[in-house]
């Protein structure tokens, strides 16, 4: 009755704790584990709030721990969960109700025979399965993980959604590499820069739009107040800068290939030609990036341009040859020549990356509706020597 009360009621007597918590280190831990679960309703959080696959779930390429998810089989891009015993418990249900994949199952196996008694940990393995399964499977030595044929007809069937396999899996498979622990948990939030502090802390922003929007205890200061009309007069600059409408006779906007055409064939007032491309307007719709980069090279003759340097679906800056290879910027032969290449940055990645541009260099930005100048400024790269802008007014019938 003591050890139910101590794992249900979050409230407990330091008597009946002490009486309850023996000091065998097995059995306590096992107390303390299910009293947190139980008694702080964390268990009831996770099973009856949450849902696998719309709420949370997996998403491999970033981490092997379960993932919030903001739609159903749509894993939050960057978000994940921030107690930690409620992570681990969605991790846990996320491979009970998916199971294992193949690659999975087959680590598993691996690591399995690396344990000091593969033998008796196979025999817990064992224990979960049905009476109906294949009986010569019983032993581990009549599992042959080069035989393709038994592992696909019987072993991954069998296995992948042994709870005991899975446990072993996550033991040490994933948590040892994901679910780590430090002396100190070192976390902080947007709140944290707010505090008011002995020593304040200061930052830069290179605009100043949203200056209103700051919470009550942080002032802006403004040491360079004419840099606004600066960059509008840059902006707006003839003979440097130049635009054009890019919407048709029936007010719609150019597609995406006749748009790169444009780009490809017109040098408007300046002989040199476009090699950046920053879709600030998320004008560019039809064509994912690489996409774009291919299409963009075939556009012009091989002499001028070599490659074209864009962001792959990971997030990662990728050149792409006029050969077909793709690979990193940082570790292709390009590095050090952006001279040779197209630069396409689509909406997303027009804030935040920084690119060593050659000194001459000209480049077209996308307007669109409901574009702010600050996204306009931020989105614009900095261009050193002789550089040109030339924006493409997108349609506003979009």
């Amino acid at each position: 009755m003591l050890a139910a009360e101590f794992i249900t009621k979050p409230r407990i007597k330091q008597g009946k704790m002490s009486t309850v918590l023996t000091g065998d280190s097995d059995l306590d831990d096992t107390l303390l584990l299910l009293r947190g679960l139980i008694a702080h309703n964390i268990l009831l959080f996770v099973l009856q709030d949450k849902r696998w696959k719309v709420d949370y779930g997996l998403d491999l390429k970033r981490s092997m721990l379960a993932v919030p998810y903001r739609a159903k089989d749509s894993p939050s891009g960057q978000s994940e969960f921030s107690h930690p015993d409620v992570a681990i418990t969605l991790t846990c249900l996320s491979y009970y109700y998916g199971g294992l994949t193949d690659n999975q199952l087959e680590i598993a196996f691996r690591a399995l025979l690396k344990t000091d008694n593969p033998t008796l940990e196979y025999e817990k393995w064992w224990k979960h399965m049905s009476c109906l399964e294949d009986a010569d499977l019983k032993h581990l030595n009549a599992v042959n993980l080069e035989d393709s044929r038994q592992w696909t007809e019987r072993i991954l069937p069998m296995f992948r959604y042994n709870k005991a396999v899975i446990d072993f899996y996550l033991a040490s498979v994933v948590f040892p590499l994901e679910a780590k622990e430090f002396e100190y948990k070192l976390s902080s939030s947007g709140w944290d820069l707010a505090e008011k502090k002995t020593h304040p802390t200061t930052g830069f922003s290179g605009t100043n739009d949203n200056k209103y929007l700051l919470p009550l205890s942080i002032t802006q200061h403004d040491t360079q107040q004419h840099t606004n009309a600066s960059v509008l007069s840059y902006l707006l600059q003839p003979g440097i800068n130049d635009y054009i409408s890019i919407k048709q006779q029936n007010d719609t906007r150019l597609g995406t290939i006749d748009l790169l055409t444009l780009l490809a064939n017109s040098k408007f007032r300046n002989p040199e030609p476009i090699r950046v491309l920053l879709d600030v307007g998320a004008q560019v719709l039809e064509l994912n990036n690489e996409q774009v980069a291919s299409t963009w090279l075939k556009l012009v003759p091989s002499a001028h341009v070599k490659a074209a340097v864009y962001f792959n679906e990971d997030d990662v800056l990728t050149v792409l040859t006029r050969e077909g290879v793709k690979e990193p910027v940082l570790i292709s032969a390009f590095a050090e020549r952006l001279d040779d290449c197209f630069v396409y940055l689509d909406e997303a990645h027009t804030r935040g990356t920084d690119l060593k541009l050659p000194q001459i260099c000209r480049a077209a930005v996308t307007l669109g509706p409901n574009l702010t100048k600050d996204r306009l400024v931020q989105g614009q790269l900095v261009f050193s020597g002789d550089s040109w802008f030339l924006p493409l007014l997108a349609s506003l019938y979009i």
